[in-house]
C-alpha cells in the first residue's frame, strides 16, 4: 500500500476513536502527521529478500512490544507468513490487506504468487482473522484459487483526498495525462502512439507521462523528438495533482490481465476528483461499476487507438467543462475516503468482538 493510502488510513481510523500504531520500512514520517505513532522497520534492500526481511524484523518487534490493550492488526499479504505465528502467541486478531495480487513480472512474480496463495491460506485456517480486497472482481479472484468462506471478506477500495485532488477553475485543450508506474506490461508505450495517431487525425492533444519504471527511458527518448509529450519522473503527491489540475483528460492503459482487472487504481479515483475525463480499457478493473457515465470512455484494448480519436473528435469545449463538473461530482458523493475508513472500522470492530 503506497504511503497516502496508509496516512489516510491511518488518519481516518484515529478520527473514529482507535489508536493507531503503523509500522513500516519508513525510517520517519512528516512532522504533521502526528494522530498516530509511527515505527520504522529495516529492512534487506536486496531484491526478493525486501519483503522476507522486513516481515522478520516486524515479528522480533511485536514479540518485544506490550499490547495490554485490545488489538487488532492489518498486515500486508507479503509480511502475513513470518507476523502470523507471533500474533497467535499474543492472542491478536489480524486483518489480511490485499490491495493487489503480485504486479511483476518474471521470476520474481512466481516467488511472490506463493507467498501470496500461503497468505490466503492463513485466512481461511485462522479463526481471527479476516482478509481485505478492493473490489468483488478481487474477492472472486481469491475464491477461485484459495478456499476462503466469504464472511471473511470486507472490500476496501481505494479512496482520494479530495482537497488535494480538485479541479481548476477552467482548463482548455485536450491535455491527457497518466502517473503511475511507467512499466511495459500497463500498456504505457500505446500512449505516444495515441499522440502520434491524434495528430495525423488533425487533433491536437498533449500527454503528460508521471513516474518511474522500465518504460522511462524509452519514454524520454520520444518525448524528446515530440514537443507534445512531456515525461516526468516520480514526484509528491501535491506535485502530482497540480498537474492533474492542468489536464483534460486521465488515461487508464493497463491491459485485462488478472492483476489489472481486479484492482482498483487510486489514479483513477484521483482523475475524478481532479474532474477529469477518463479514457481507458474496457475491463473490471477500470469501472467503477456496472453504470455508464458519459464523463469515463472505455473501450477494447484493440480499439484503443481508433476508439480514443473518434472520442476526442466529437468533445467540444463546452462539453468537457459539463463532464468535467460531472466528473468531479461522482467523487464527492462516492470516492472519498470515509467509505473505506467506515469498512475498515466496521471490519476491525467485528473482530475485536
Amino acid at each position: 500500500m503506497c504511503f497516502t493510502s496508509q496516512r489516510e488510513l491511518a488518519n481516518g481510523l484515529t478520527n473514529s476513536g482507535l489508536d493507531v500504531h503503523l509500522i513500516n520500512e519508513d525510517s520517519s514520517i512528516p512532522d504533521s502527521d502526528t494522530s498516530w505513532r509511527h515505527v520504522g522497520i529495516k529492512s534487506s534492500q536486496i531484491a526478493g529478500l525486501k519483503g522476507y526481511s522486513l516481515a522478520k524484523n516486524m515479528a522480533k518487534w511485536l514479540s518485544g512490544d506490550d499490547h495490554s490493550e485490545p488489538t487488532v492488526a492489518v498486515v500486508d499479504w507479503r509480511l502475513i507468513t513470518q507476523l502470523c505465528p507471533v500474533l497467535s502467541k499474543k492472542n491478536i486478531p489480524w486483518i489480511l490487506l490485499d490491495r493487489s495480487p503480485p504486479a511483476d513480472v518474471g521470476l520474481l512474480a512466481k516467488l511472490q504468487w506463493s507467498v501470496w496463495r500461503r497468505a490466503w491460506r492463513l485466512v481461511a485456517k485462522h479463526k481471527h482473522s479476516k482478509g481485505v480486497v478492493v473490489s468483488p472482481k478481487h474477492q472472486q479472484f481469491v475464491q477461485s484459487r484459495v478456499a476462503v468462506d466469504s464472511t471473511k471478506f470486507t472490500q476496501l477500495p481505494a479512496g482520494v483526498n479530495l482537497d488535494t485532488f480538485a479541479p481548476a477553475a477552467t482548463i482548455s485543450g485536450l491535455k491527457l495525462v497518466y502517473h503511475g508506474r511507467l512499466d511495459k506490461h500497463r500498456g504505457i508505450l500505446a500512449l505516444p502512439m495515441l499522440v502520434r495517431k491524434c495528430q495525423s487525425a488533425g487533433i491536437d492533444v498533449s500527454l503528460k507521462l508521471i513516474g518511474d519504471g522500465d518504460c522511462y527511458t524509452q519514454l524520454s527518448a520520444i518525448a524528446a523528438d515530440m514537443n507534445s509529450i512531456s515525461v516526468y519522473p516520480q514526484m509528491s503527491l501535491d506535485e502530482v495533482a497540480e498537474h492533474l489540475r492542468d489536464s483534460t483528460i486521465g488515461l487508464l492503459p493497463m491491459p485485462e490481465l488478472d492483476v489489472w482487472a481486479i484492482s482498483s487504481p487510486l489514479k483513477r479515483s484521483e482523475y475524478c476528483a481532479s474532474g477529469l475525463l477518463i479514457f481507458g480499457v474496457d475491463h473490471a478493473g477500470h469501472r467503477f461499476d456496472d453504470n455508464n457515465y458519459d464523463w469515463m470512455k472505455l473501450v477494447p484494448q484493440y480499439d484503443f487507438h481508433q476508439d480514443c480519436i473518434a472520442w476526442l473528435s466529437k468533445l467540444t469545449q463546452r462539453e468537457i467543462s459539463k463532464l468535467s463538473q460531472a466528473s468531479r461530482n461522482f467523487a464527492e458523493q462516492e470516492l472519498g475516503w470515509e467509505h473505506s475508513i467506515n469498512a475498515l472500522v466496521e471490519c476491525i470492530q467485528s473482530l475485536n468482538d
